[in-house]
């Protein structure tokens, strides 16, 4: 999607409010919102380093299930030009809690 802005163009719309977040599962095997859009705002961009143990499975706008975005132990994950909503949320595979961090960057 192109954005057209006074006096120039931007491949997107810009993305100027950032979400951090540094999340360790709570409980296995079941799905938990990672970060949250702020109100008002969509997100645009978003990165995340899987610390382990294990893989974290990635939702945007739902709830996360194994058969989503699948993100092994020690890797990283980006997206850009997105649209979130409302949320991110994520789950580990079975039986595992990974810790995840990142941030989230949002815009108008």
């Amino acid at each position: 999607m192109a954005y057209q802005s006074p006096g120039y163009f931007v491949a997107t719309p810009p993305a100027d409010t950032p979400t951090s977040f540094d999340s360790t599962l709570a409980a296995a095997d079941t799905a938990e919102d990672l970060v949250t859009v702020p109100a008002l705002k969509t997100g645009r961009r978003f990165t995340l380093k899987n610390k382990g143990p294990g893989s974290v499975f990635l939702a945007f706008d739902a709830e996360a299930t194994t058969a989503d975005v699948e993100v092994e132990a020690k890797d990283n994950y980006s997206e850009d030009n997105i649209e979130i909503g409302t949320k991110i949320s994520f789950i580990g595979a079975a039986g595992k809690t990974p810790r995840v961090f990142g941030v989230l960057w949002s815009g108008d």
